[in-house]
């Protein structure tokens, strides 16, 4: 067996693979630290199962696929991709991507039109990699990335970004957290999170999801409106810096308002909601809700993210098309009130 096959193999991938599949797999098999502590060899990468910096990854996409890099422009720096075949494969990128078809990875959608490569994700489409761009070298805008099978995570700081083809969540993490999704979870080598640094206390969880709308056909700016096109909202009135709502059990919810230039927001004052804060914002030509967890809740427990996003993009979905009959169409997700 030849170097680039045992290493693949050593890996988990089956190295009779095309050479731009196992390019893909190994991106979604190892993670990428930017600043981390430093490798050798790239039998180092696959035995502690992660990467340090572009340049470790980008030599071992070279193994694999026989291509040198090309230099374009991603996560706001000078970035490394690859043309294999007629695909591009570049670090960050989980598939590989051909000229005019879609791809679904585990973060999202992505697409190619020969000179720009975009990735739909968290129910916006944006530019993912400019082949052709003069993008001078910088720090990346992360620490830290990795693939699950069914989302991409982005540690910018001390914040824990999670995506989706639905939705962003993000989060604080402590050492544990880390710990657990990516040493343990992804069967990581320790030193991948060495040196990080981790917030010393919990901050508020928030999820993001977001929908393309053209006129809107109802107030959307009045968050009584909004309100009343859930399920388990009765009535609801906004009168100056208040909204309140008369729940499906007859209790009253209190919110104060504020934002009223793109949008609304709302922070739960008095009485039971599943959020304690909530916002609808124009951006360009999207509407993005976006809600704020109570502390207890464990955006990690079992199901509990997927529930808040069904929710979430259920509301978007339900208005401002058309309130009245939404009322009658919506189905919970089983996310309770804090």
């Amino acid at each position: 067996m030849n170097r680039v096959a045992a290493l693949v193999s050593a890996a988990g991938i089956d190295p009779r693979q095309e050479a731009a599949e196992t390019a893909a797999l190994m991106v979604r098999r190892f993670p990428l630290r930017i600043g981390g502590p430093e490798q050798g060899k790239v039998e180092e990468i696959v035995e502690g199962g992660w990467c340090s910096g572009l340049s470790a990854f980008s030599e071992l996409i070279a193994l694999v696929s026989s291509r040198p890099h090309r230099w374009g422009g991603a996560f706001g720096e000078r970035w490394p991709w690859f043309e294999v075949g007629s695909t591009v494969v570049a670090p960050g990128l989980p598939v590989r991507v051909g000229l005019g078809r879609e791809e679904l990875g585990p973060d999202g959608v992505y697409t190619f039109d020969g000179e720009t490569l975009y990735r739909e994700a968290a129910g916006r489409r944006q530019v993912f990699l400019e082949t052709d761009s003069s993008a001078s070298p910088t720090t990346p805008e992360f620490t830290l990335l990795w693939f699950s099978d069914d989302a991409r995570y982005l540690l910018r700081d001390t914040v824990l970004e999670i995506e989706d083809l639905f939705s962003k969540t993000r989060c604080s993490v402590d050492k544990e957290r880390m710990e657990k999704i990516l040493i343990r979870g992804q069967r990581v080598d320790g030193e991948v999170i060495e040196g990080l640094l981790f917030d010393p206390g919990p901050q508020p969880t928030t999820v993001e999801v977001a929908r393309e709308w053209g006129e809107a056909t109802a107030p959307w700016q009045d968050p009584a409106a909004f309100l009343e096109s859930r399920i388990d909202v009765e009535q609801a009135t906004t009168v100056g810096d208040r909204t309140v709502i008369r729940d499906i059990r007859g209790e009253t919810v209190e919110f104060r308002v504020t934002d009223h230039k793109s949008g609304w927001r709302l922070e739960r004052t008095q009485g039971q909601f599943p959020f304690e804060a909530l916002s609808l914002q124009k951006e360009g030509e999207h509407r993005v809700l976006e809600a704020t967890l109570a502390p207890k809740h464990d955006i990690f427990s079992p199901g509990l993210r997927g529930r808040v996003v069904f929710d979430l993009n259920a509301d978007l979905r339900a208005w401002p098309e058309n309130p009245d009959t939404a009322r009658c169409e919506r189905h919970g997700s089983g996310f309770e009130a804090p």
